[in-house]
C-alpha cells in the first residue's frame, strides 16, 4: 500500500445531551482579510499532541451537518471510504491507486518580520493558497520549466511547511505559559478575546458559569420571517411558553408583526417599523417615504438573480435596522413577566434561519443579531443559537406527538411554508424522554427547500391586478389598500364555494363612478373569476410545493405530513396536500397554531438542546490539497513536483463531508497539523459546492470559497519565530453552524472563520 502525505483524523463523539453550542464568526465580515498565507501541515498518523493540552472552543456559521467523505478511487478516498486514515479530509493513507494529498497550508510572505535564514527556507507545496508575488515567482518558473518540457517545481523562495517524516525529531513542548488563553489578534482586532467562552464574563452584576441553564434563565425565540416577525419566550423554571401579542399602533392583537421597514424616500435614513410604517404608507405622505419588505429574501442565494434593495440600503442593514426596533419592544414586553432582578442579560437567544439557506446567509443574521443589540461581541457563543426552521417546527409538533399518535420510529415530514420561503425535512423519532415527554429526533433525508412561500401568491395577485388596472395608475395608498383586502380577505378563504370572488377596491382617479365593466370593475367591487384566480395566482405556487414534498417523500417512507407556517396553514394547500398525498398510511395535518410552530418549537429547543441527535449533509465540504497526478484525468497545467519528488496535482478538492451524509450532534473530524507559521495566526481556507457530482478541483464553478479559519498563536515564552508548532483541529458539521475546537501547543485559544462576502 501507498502511503500518503495528509493529517491523521479521528472521530468523536460527546454525549447526545450535551448542550449544543455556536460561537460567532467576526462581526465584520466586510474587513478585507490579511495576506499572511502561511502553511499548515498535518503530522504523520504516529504523532501525539503535548500532554495536558486543554481543548478550546471555536465556530464559524456554516449551515450543513456531516462528517466524513464517501469512499473514493480518485482521490479524497482512503481506507474505510476515508482521506486521511479513515477520517475525512484531504489526503491520507489509502489502499486506492489513486488518492490521498495534502490538507489546506498557506505560508507567510518571504517579506514577513518573522523571515527564516537561508538553511531553514523551504518551498510552498503546490496547489496551497501563495501570496500573490509568491504566485507571480511561481508562474514564471513553471513558463521556464514547460519551456524545457519539465514539470514546474515548487518556487524556492517562499517559507513553506511539508509533511514532516517519520524519523524526525519530535517536536520540543515549550514552556509553560503564564497565561491560559490567547487574548488578542492583530487580524481580528477586538474580537478574539471577546470569545473565550465567557470565562470570568458578568451577566447582570453575576458571573458565568459557562452553563447557559445557569446564565441565562429566560429563553427567547425570534422567528424572523419574509413578511411577518413573531416572538416567544419561557422561564427555565416554569417553562409555559409565551408570545408576544402587542405591537405598536395594532389594530387588534397577533402574535406577529409585520416585516416592514420605512425609510425616507432621498436617504437610507430608518424611521419605523411594523404597523406605524404602515400607518403612514396610508396617508399623503406616503409619497415621500419607502416602505421597504420582503428583504429577507435578499438572503436567497439559490435565486438567480435578486434586485437589489433601493437607496443603496445592504441586506445586513435592512435586517439589523429591523431587528434592533423589533427586539427593543419585545424585551420591554417579556420583561414585565419577571421581577426587577431579571433583565436582557439573562436572555438566551435562538434565532430561526431557512434550513435551505447557505452559510454566507446564516452568517449575516448572526452579524444582525449582534448589530441589532441582541448579544454582544464579547458574549459567549451559546448566548445565540440559531435553529433552522423546520427543525423548530418539528420540536413544537413532537411536543403535540401524543395527540397525532406519534410513536417510536415513526417518521414525519416537516413542511414549513412561510411568506417567503418553504423548507422540508423528514425526521424519526428516535427516543421519549419519560420525564420530560420531549421526543428526540434525527433527520433523516436532506433537507431542502425554495422560495415559494405565500409572498409569491401577493406577487402574482399584484401582478394580475396591474393588468386590469393599466388605464388607473392607483396611488401607493391605494394599492396598499386593495393588496390588504387581498391578503386577509380572499386568500384565506380562497377558492370558496362560487365560481367567481370579489375584492373591494378604493377610490381610483378618473374613475369616479368606481365602474368599468371590462375589467369586471362595478360599484367599487371587481369580480375575479376562480379559474383565473388559480391559473394565474395558486397553482403556479402550490404546484411548487407540492413538488418539494414529492422530491422528500421519493427518498424515504414517513406516517405523516405536517404543514405549517402562515401559508402551511392555507386551506387550499392542506385540500391540494391531502388530496395528493395522503394515504391509508399516511396522515396530513396542520397542528394546532400552525403560523406559530417555528417561534413557538424554537423555545423548545432552545429549552430542551440536543434533542436533534443527528442531521444530514446538504452540500459539499472541503479543502484545497495536492494530490497524486493522474495522467489523462488533470490537466496539464495543474500537475507540478512535490517535495518528495512525486508528481501532483494543484487545486484538488479533498472532501470533508459529502450530502446526504448523516452526523451525529457532538461527532467531529480531528485533523492534527504542523506549522511554521509561529507568531501569525494559521489560515485553513474551506469550500463548499452543491453539486450533485463529487467536485474534483476547488477553482470548478460550482465550488465556493466560504472563508478561512483563523488560528491565532499563543504567545509562548522562548518560542523562536519560524518553529514548528503542533495544531489540532477539530470540525463539527453535526449542529445548525460549523463549530471548530482547537488547541494549540496545549493552550487554548479561539479563533474565527473570516467569511467571503
Amino acid at each position: 500500500m501507498k502511503k500518503f502525505f495528509g493529517s491523521k483524523s479521528t472521530k468523536d463523539k460527546k454525549p447526545n445531551g450535551a448542550p449544543g453550542s455556536s460561537t460567532p464568526p467576526q462581526a465584520h465580515a466586510q474587513l478585507p482579510r490579511p495576506s499572511n498565507g502561511h502553511q499548515q501541515q498535518p503530522l504523520p498518523a504516529t504523532s501525539t499532541p503535548p500532554a495536558g493540552a486543554a481543548t478550546m472552543h471555536f465556530t464559524s456559521l456554516a449551515g450543513t451537518p456531516s462528517a466524513g467523505p464517501p469512499p473514493s478511487q480518485n482521490g479524497g478516498g482512503g481506507q474505510n471510504g476515508y482521506g486521511n486514515g479513515g477520517a475525512p479530509g484531504g489526503g491520507g493513507y489509502s489502499p486506492s491507486s489513486v488518492g490521498g494529498g495534502y490538507p489546506p497550508i498557506s505560508a507567510p510572505p518571504s517579506s514577513s518580520p518573522y523571515g527564516y535564514n537561508g538553511q531553514q527556507q523551504h518551498s510552498q507545496y503546490p496547489g496551497m493558497p501563495q501570496p500573490h508575488h509568491l504566485q507571480q515567482q511561481q508562474h514564471q518558473q513553471q513558463q521556464h520549466h514547460q519551456q524545457h518540457g519539465g514539470i514546474p517545481a515548487p518556487p524556492s523562495s517562499s517559507n513553506a511547511m511539508y509533511p514532516p517524516r517519520q524519523h524526525q525529531v519530535p517536536v520540543p513542548t515549550p514552556p509553560p505559559s503564564s497565561g491560559s488563553a490567547y487574548q488578542a489578534s492583530a487580524y481580528n482586532p477586538g474580537y478574539m478575546a471577546a470569545h473565550l467562552q465567557g470565562a470570568g464574563k458578568s451577566t447582570g452584576g453575576s458571573k458565568l458559569t459557562g452553563d447557559p441553564k445557569e446564565d441565562y434563565p429566560i429563553v427567547m425565540a425570534i422567528d424572523f420571517g419574509t413578511t411577518f416577525t413573531g416572538c416567544a419566550f419561557a422561564f427555565r423554571k416554569d417553562p409555559e411558553i409565551q408570545e408576544i401579542i402587542t405591537w405598536p399602533k395594532q389594530a387588534y392583537q397577533y402574535p406577529k408583526v409585520p416585516t416592514i421597514s420605512l425609510y425616507k424616500l432621498d436617504s437610507p435614513d430608518f424611521l419605523d417599523w411594523g404597523y406605524p410604517a404602515r400607518a403612514v404608507m396610508m396617508t399623503p405622505n406616503a409619497k415621500k417615504h419607502l416602505l421597504l419588505s420582503k428583504f429577507k429574501l435578499q438572503l436567497d442565494d439559490q435565486q438567480e438573480y435578486i434586485e437589489p434593495l433601493p437607496l443603496g440600503i445592504k441586506p445586513l442593514d435592512a435586517i439589523s435596522d429591523y431587528l434592533g426596533k423589533f427586539h427593543s419592544h419585545v424585551v420591554k414586553e417579556a420583561m414585565k413577566n419577571f421581577g426587577s432582578t431579571y433583565d436582557q442579560s439573562h436572555i438566551q437567544y435562538c434565532l430561526t434561519v431557512p434550513a435551505m439557506w447557505s452559510d454566507r446567509a446564516k452568517h449575516v443574521m448572526r452579524l444582525a443579531a449582534v448589530r441589532a443589540g441582541l448579544i454582544k461581541e464579547e458574549d459567549p457563543a451559546h448566548r445565540l443559537i440559531i435553529v433552522s426552521e423546520p427543525e423548530a417546527a418539528a420540536m413544537y409538533c413532537q411536543s403535540k406527538g401524543d395527540q397525532f399518535n406519534l410513536q417510536k420510529h415513526d417518521r414525519f415530514l416537516i413542511c414549513d411554508a412561510g411568506g417567503g420561503t418553504v423548507d422540508l425535512i423528514v425526521f424519526e423519532v428516535v427516543d421519549v424522554n419519560p420525564e420530560t415527554g420531549i421526543r428526540s429526533l434525527r433527520e433523516v433525508t436532506r433537507g431542502h427547500g425554495a422560495s415559494c412561500g405565500s409572498a409569491f401568491l401577493d406577487a402574482n395577485m399584484e401582478k394580475l391586478l396591474r393588468e386590469k388596472f393599466q388605464k388607473y395608475p392607483l396611488t401607493p395608498m391605494g394599492w396598499g389598500t386593495i393588496m390588504d383586502t387581498f391578503v386577509n380577505q380572499t386568500k384565506p378563504i380562497f377558492p370558496g364555494t362560487d365560481p367567481e370572488m370579489y375584492l373591494q377596491v378604493p377610490n381610483i382617479p378618473n374613475l369616479p363612478d368606481a365602474n368599468d365593466l371590462d375589467i369586471g370593475l362595478e360599484d367599487g367591487m371587481l369580480k375575479l373569476m376562480v379559474s383565473e384566480l388559480h391559473e394565474r395566482v395558486f397553482d403556479p405556487v402550490v404546484k411548487d410545493v407540492l413538488d418539494l414534498i414529492e422530491h422528500q417523500l421519493k427518498q424515504t417512507h414517513c406516517e405523516a405530513i405536517f404543514l405549517v407556517g402562515g401559508f402551511g396553514s392555507s386551506r387550499y394547500l392542506f385540500d391540494r396536500v391531502t388530496a395528493k398525498f395522503a394515504t391509508s398510511g399516511r396522515q396530513v395535518r396542520v397542528p394546532p397554531r400552525a403560523e406559530l410552530a417555528v417561534v413557538r418549537g424554537a423555545v423548545t429547543y432552545g429549552l430542551h438542546q440536543g434533542s436533534i441527535i443527528s442531521r444530514v449533509a446538504r452540500r459539499w465540504y472541503g479543502v484545497d490539497s495536492a494530490m497524486d497526478f493522474v495522467q489523462g484525468v488533470d490537466p496539464e497545467e495543474k500537475k507540478t513536483l512535490s517535495r518528495d519528488g512525486t508528481t501532483r496535482c494543484k487545486d484538488r478538492f479533498s472532501v470533508y463531508i459529502h450530502p446526504g451524509q448523516s452526523v451525529a450532534l457532538g461527532e467531529c473530524v480531528t485533523k492534527k497539523y504542523m506549522t511554521w507559521c509561529y507568531p501569525r495566526p494559521l489560515d485553513c481556507p474551506l469550500y463548499v459546492s452543491d453539486s450533485a457530482e463529487e467536485p474534483r478541483y476547488v477553482d470548478e464553478p460550482s465550488v465556493k470559497k466560504l472563508g478561512d479559519f483563523q488560528i491565532p498563536m499563543p504567545d509562548i515564552p522562548g518560542m523562536m519565530p519560524g518553529s514548528e508548532v503542533l495544531v489540532e483541529v477539530k470540525m463539527h458539521f453535526g449542529e445548525t453552524e460549523v463549530r471548530a475546537e482547537a488547541l494549540v501547543l496545549g493552550q487554548t485559544v479561539t479563533a474565527v472563520c473570516q467569511w467571503i462576502g
